[in-house]
């Protein structure tokens, strides 16, 4: 999990990025054995405390589903949209399709 804010940053600054609807993610290769998630949901993109909750669930859920191929990636999520409107199928879905669609310009990266 991603806590510090220099490493929010390290992720942020990087140019892996893909991005939906609701969703930004960036990407970058970290030093630990494993790959690490960092979520940003603010108030502004979702001001009830219940829907950020939500969302945060649901991309735990299927980050857990996709970590095994991200390899040693620090992956931070950022929230664009109000989920409030979507049902939860809907959303893994969408997570799923850019999970799927970042993971493979991973692995056409080359490994440095």
């Amino acid at each position: 999990m991603l806590r510090k804010s220099s490493d929010f940053e390290r992720v942020l600054r990087s140019g892996h990025r893909s991005t939906s609807e609701n969703f930004v993610f960036r990407g970058v290769r970290n030093t630990d054995a494993h790959a690490r998630l960092g979520i940003i949901a603010g108030r502004k993109t979702a001001p009830r405390a219940v829907d950020r909750n939500r969302a945060k669930r649901l991309i735990r859920e299927v980050f857990r589903q996709f970590a095994g191929r991200l390899g040693t990636h620090d992956v931070a999520i950022q929230l664009r949209g109000d989920l409030r409107h979507h049902v939860n199928e809907a959303i893994r879905k969408e997570l799923h399709s850019v999970f799927e669609r970042f993971v493979q310009r991973l692995e056409k990266m080359p490994h440095t």
